[in-house]
């Protein structure tokens, strides 16, 4: 039917050579068909920094995605002139059908910042896990409702003051709220960045900080959950249960328990190893399970290990179930604390000091500071007295 060779289109970085002069250098697409060439401006101009030689493309996923819309416009109108056409078309349709053509990507007018918002999230989605994907498209969802155009140029102190009076209105403790603002900083430093904004409208706002009751449980609340046992249709309390201990004898972040799978221990014949590249920090951690609580650890993970029938050890336990099953888990272990998924990173610090020493806990919860790892120090009460009790001369 296509009797015209396709078109192919190609993006062009600094074709005028204006980068090095400028600065800044515009992205064209070319089409080109039988040795002929048209350009077609997207209205995107980029730093050298920007651009990726290696794959002929903005480096930002957004902007990659804008140019690539702009090549699906043109392609577009050259397929619908081929169909009524009889399959004709050559580069000089365009010259034609220019003033159908948009000039720029996006549309004439900016988008506003709940556009951008949204496009960086749909840019990204491969890359978030699902419950950051979730916190992501909640915070836009978020922003709609208090405003679903929201320009570039509204993006002032009283816009983000207003947002956050909108979002104590709606019920947000300080912990939700500050969750809420990150997110959206983020993205403003990012518009910042591509130059859609100077101004950073958080520049002069404070975020409010949650009011956070940092403990961690006494070896004998431990072991409360540990001997705790649970009734026929309670297995997935007992499988948050087995997280968050795995947890307190590890030190993993929930982020990289709720990712463990069998590939992420290796099998020594006597031990497991557990072998991961954290989330957070992208590097290596690798620790002898038998070596911590006495292979407490080792146990949870083997037994798990024997009957996953899916990639991830945990299947199906996110972090607000885990969090809300951690309270009826406390209940039922008469436990009077709030239990949360965090405090087990406090309880294997305090423990692991207390143990072998600070250094090793600071190791093991892999933090690039020692005063970090202080801050998930804990000395309870009956520790001070004990500790008091057993000085026997004070000078």
């Amino acid at each position: 039917m296509f009797k015209d060779q396709f078109v192919k289109y190609k993006v062009v970085y600094d074709r005028k050579k204006q980068a090095i002069k400028k600065g800044k250098a515009l992205v064209q697409i070319e089409a080109y068909q039988y040795g002929d060439r048209r350009y077609f401006s997207t209205g995107i101009y980029l730093t050298p920094a920007q651009w990726s030689q290696k794959n002929r493309n903005a480096k930002d996923l957004y902007l990659s995605s804008q140019i690539r819309s702009f090549i699906t416009k043109l392609e577009k109108h050259e397929k619908e002139f081929r169909y009524y056409n009889d399959g004709h078309f050559t580069l000089a349709e365009f010259d034609s059908l220019k003033a159908q053509i948009s000039d720029r990507l996006p549309a004439e007018k900016q988008p506003t910042f709940n556009e951008f918002f949204a496009a960086q999230i749909k840019a990204r989605d491969k890359e978030f896990k699902w419950n950051t994907y979730r916190q992501q498209t909640a915070c836009i969802n978020l922003l709609n409702e208090f405003n679903p155009s929201i320009s570039f140029g509204e993006l002032k102190f009283k816009t983000i003051d207003g947002l956050h009076q909108f979002m104590v209105n709606k019920g947000h403790n300080n912990s939700t709220s500050q969750k809420r603002h990150k997110i959206i900083k983020g993205y403003i430093e990012k518009a910042i960045k591509l130059e859609l904004l100077t101004v950073n409208p958080y520049n002069n706002f404070t975020i409010p900080k949650p009011v956070v009751n940092k403990m961690a449980l006494l070896p004998s609340e431990l072991r409360q959950i540990e001997e705790l046992q649970f009734e026929p249709g309670q297995e997935r309390l007992k499988k948050v249960r087995d997280m968050f201990l795995f947890s307190v004898y590890t030190g993993l972040r929930w982020g990289d328990v709720a990712e463990l799978s069998a590939n992420s221990f290796i099998d020594s014949g006597n031990e497991l190893v557990l072998s991961i590249k954290a989330s957070k920090t992208n590097k290596l951690f690798q620790l002898p399970l038998s070596l911590t609580f006495e292979g407490k650890g080792q146990e949870i993970a083997k037994r798990y290990i024997a009957s996953a029938n899916t990639s991830k050890l945990f299947k199906g336990i996110y972090n607000a179930f885990a969090n809300k099953s951690l309270k009826t888990i406390g209940s039922l272990a008469g436990i009077k604390k709030s239990l949360h998924f965090h405090m087990a990173r406090h309880t294997a610090a305090t423990l692991m000091a207390q143990l072998v020493g600070v250094l090793v806990a600071q190791n093991i919860l892999q933090h690039s500071k020692l005063s970090t790892t202080q801050d998930y120090l804990h000395l309870s009460d009956q520790d001070r007295n004990e500790r008091l009790q057993n000085v026997k001369n004070w000078y």
